[in-house]
């Protein structure tokens, strides 16, 4: 399982949490065919990935939560625990992008960043965590409610983001592409939303951005 550090000359200066998602040229007419046809074939289709997920969820809140006393005493997330909760976020990210029609190719069964995979998920693991957000329980408390106004808007754009879909999908249905524009959205939908996760989860302590992108 891969992961960058901050030290990595590589490593994006922005935000320490990144989704992207290459768009297809072209996209099957079948699987994203409307009035959630072509919906319900992915979500059949991805039920051996949601039974894992579900599974490797409840165990990567847990190592989660004993992360935090770690911080607590060392001010670091272990580098082991860290790599599993972003791989999981990692994982999820690809379902995710399969879900909302982005791209058609399968999600692999791996938490690690597959490089010829259209779907990419980078976490840079901080040099040190804050004892006060990583607080065993109290600290994810704390991120919850500053996190309210992010879910107040992220209420009102998965509603667009339902409706941009359904949209999109006719238009692949008469032209075999997702168009550029409704594709951007829908992929800073995602980014912004795995940005939430990421921080719930203790992946990064710096406040998610306001932003798609």
């Amino acid at each position: 399982m891969t992961m960058t550090t901050a030290n990595e000359p590589g490593a994006p200066a922005a935000y320490p949490i990144n989704v992207d998602v290459i768009r297809p040229e072209k996209q099957s007419r079948l699987t994203n065919f409307p009035l959630f046809i072509g919906s319900m074939i992915r979500y059949f289709l991805l039920i051996p990935h949601l039974i894992i997920l579900y599974f490797f969820g409840l165990v990567a809140a847990f190592l989660y939560f004993i992360a935090t006393f770690a911080i607590l005493f060392t001010g670091r997330f272990p580098a082991g625990l860290y790599n599993f909760v972003a791989g999981y976020q990692r994982w999820t990210v690809n379902v995710s992008a399969y879900t909302f029609h982005l791209i058609d190719r399968y999600p692999p069964f791996s938490m690690d960043q597959q490089p010829d995979y259209p779907v990419s998920f980078e976490a840079i693991q901080p040099d040190t965590s804050s004892r006060l957000l990583n607080f065993p329980i109290l600290g994810i408390t704390i991120r919850f409610f500053i996190l309210i106004p992010h879910y107040v808007i992220l209420f009102f754009l998965i509603i667009l983001e339902v409706i941009v879909v359904f949209i999109a999908q006719f238009a692949i249905l008469f032209t075999g592409s997702f168009p550029s524009g409704m594709h951007s959205f829908v992929t800073g939908y995602l980014r912004w939303s795995t940005r939430l996760s990421a921080y719930t989860l203790g992946l990064s302590d710096k406040y998610p951005p306001f932003s798609l992108k």
